[in-house]
């Protein structure tokens, strides 16, 4: 899916936010449990579900994750960007 459509950001918008939030956040702790999605997928969703005011099961869907993950997900990614 292009960026734009989906996220209303462009290439370089969503790199750059992407950036931004790796070197605030460790998406990958040796120690717990790896996420299901990479944190590209964990952003552009959460945008992708802003955007176009989306249900968490619509979403899951599309990722083929359950929604409680995408709930988790798109709340890790919300407090991260505040």
């Amino acid at each position: 899916m292009p960026h734009q459509r989906t996220t209303g950001l462009n290439h370089q918008q969503f790199t750059t936010l992407l950036t931004a939030l790796n070197n605030h956040l460790t998406w990958f702790k040796p120690d717990q449990k790896p996420h299901k999605l990479t944190l590209a997928q964990a952003l552009k969703l959460t945008l992708l579900y802003h955007r176009h005011t989306l249900s968490e099961e619509l979403v899951a869907g599309f990722y083929d994750v359950s929604q409680p993950i995408i709930s988790r997900t798109i709340n890790l990614i919300e407090q991260a960007l505040v």
